[in-house]
């Protein structure tokens, strides 16, 4: 899966990179380049982040227990009823 999003994110990004120019096919030239090579980079960087971020959800999280499991009576007492000089 990570081969074909990368394929993706970086033909699509490199497309519309070239796109934002606002030049067509006629005028291909250094700043179309720049922008399709920016423009693949950014996708290929967004495609990087969106598998790490997959994986990452994947595991398992670091605290297996909920806080009101680890300290039961934490929440239950009244605040209010203690006397303030």
């Amino acid at each position: 899966m990570y081969a074909v999003r990368l394929i993706l994110w970086t033909g699509t990004m490199a497309y519309t990179g070239f796109l934002l120019t606002g030049q067509g096919l006629r005028t291909f030239n250094s700043l179309s380049i720049t922008e399709a090579f920016l423009g693949a980079l950014t996708g290929c960087l967004l495609a990087i982040m969106f598998t790490l971020r997959e994986r990452r959800r994947q595991r398992p999280a670091l605290v297996a227990y909920s806080i009101e499991q680890v300290f039961p009576d934490w929440g239950s007492e009244n605040r209010d009823s203690q006397a303030k000089p």
